[in-house]
């Protein structure tokens, strides 16, 4: 979790203690000054321990929040051995349901900047079209997407045995059609200052990733066959999980010296 979402928590925490400590505090002078009847006693009693209880509570309670907790977490992380590798690492979160962990509609939404790295994610865009329409509207908004080479024969006999399709021309059908509808998706936002190219690349994906402005989310292939889990990760930037998906893109699109680039622009 990034500064900004701990600053919304913070926040959060703060008004609605504010706000029980000041009916805390109100109900402490209502007792005071209200005039109760011989027989009602009990009430103004009442209303004072509740008033109190309230303050105690909120301060109790404000103190766990904001300090005991998270040094538990960190002891208990430091005590595990993780606490410098997740921090350093940057990962927010892990799933094994790459569809459903990542909230990937409120990551694609606040970004400017989308690479994405798959093999044809088909499932991924049609889950979120209207998101990835919302992105490319944006004014100077960027997205690249880089797929493996369709005419490499060795590769889609590879991916073929690796998604149990049926064979090499089925996945190179899979990855032109994947082409055509992104380009077809992201044209349609009407947006002409929309900087959407298409990569393709001569290495078999031992991953897919996708990364944003902000964080990059990877996905690892399982070696059993059909559809199923498969652990995701998010990590946020500033990481070194982020930076390791950077390399990548940039071993893609730039190349890294003394290499050449990996991937090939075919479009536009």
């Amino acid at each position: 979790m990034d500064n900004r979402f701990k600053r919304i928590t913070n926040l959060k925490t703060y008004i609605v203690s504010g706000v029980l400590v000041l009916l805390g505090i109100l109900l402490l002078i209502a007792s005071e000054t209200i005039t109760f009847a011989e027989g009602y006693l009990w009430v103004k009693a009442l209303i004072s321990n509740l008033g109190s209880l309230f303050i105690a509570s909120v301060s109790i309670a404000l103190l766990w929040e904001l300090f005991s907790k998270r040094e538990f977490l960190d002891e208990l992380l430091a005590n595990t051995g993780l606490a410098d590798e997740i921090r350093l690492s940057g990962i927010t979160g892990i799933s094994v349901i790459p569809l459903k962990g990542p909230d990937f509609s409120k990551i694609i939404r606040t970004g400017e900047r989308l690479d994405i790295f798959v093999c044809y994610a088909n499932t991924w865009r049609a889950n979120y079209e209207e998101d990835l329409v919302f992105l490319a509207k944006k004014k100077n908004c960027r997205i690249r997407l880089i797929v493996p080479d369709p005419d490499n024969i060795q590769i889609m006999a590879d991916l073929a045995k690796r998604f149990n399709a049926a064979d090499a021309d089925t996945m190179q059908s899979r990855i032109k059609q994947a082409i055509t509808e992104y380009k077809a998706l992201f044209n349609s936002a009407g947006n002409q200052t929309l900087d959407f190219s298409v990569w393709i690349h001569g290495e078999t994906p031992v991953t897919s990733f996708y990364r944003f402005d902000h964080y990059a989310v990877i996905t690892l292939y399982k070696h059993a066959k059909g559809r199923g889990s498969a652990p995701t990760i998010v990590a946020e930037r500033g990481g070194s999980l982020y930076s390791y998906v950077e390399v990548e893109v940039d071993s893609m699109i730039k190349g890294i010296a003394p290499h050449d680039p990996l991937a090939v622009q075919i479009y536009p």
